[in-house]
């Protein structure tokens, strides 16, 4: 009976180390994180070969399973920055990253397509691929 009782005890405390574990992976951030209040916004800068910015008529950023569209006005961007996510996407978006693509229409047609992964951290969105300033 004793070493029943020493045996369940063992696969008690196995069971339970899996299951920390893999809590740990989904969310590796501590729960009393203190992070800054800042509302992170990810940009890309969009220049014309002269080297001005240029003037999109409307841009959105599409994922996967839906599309992130972003007020310029809300992030007071300059003058040829565009948001791509913002912390707002945070709970969209794994630690790992995923694959986004923003969309910049001029005219009716879209002049820029470009590809980057958006994760995050334990406090804020991140680009963790892709570039932050193109040329067209």
């Amino acid at each position: 009976m004793k070493n029943l009782f020493i045996i369940f005890c063992f696969f008690s405390l196995a069971a339970t180390c899996q299951d920390q574990n893999k809590s740990a992976k989904d969310n590796p951030c501590e729960p009393d994180i203190i992070c800054t209040m800042e509302f992170k916004v990810l940009k890309l800068q969009i220049l014309d070969q002269e080297g001005n910015p240029v003037q999109l008529d409307s841009y959105y950023t599409e994922f996967q399973d839906f599309n992130v569209t972003i007020d310029e006005e809300l992030t007071q961007l300059e003058e040829g920055f565009y948001p791509i996510a913002t912390d707002g996407e945070m709970d969209s978006v794994n630690f790992e990253g995923r694959e986004a693509t923003f969309f910049g229409i001029k005219n009716g047609d879209t002049i820029v397509k470009h590809k980057v992964v958006i994760g995050k951290d334990c406090c804020h969105i991140l680009l963790i691929e892709g570039e932050q300033k193109i040329t067209l």
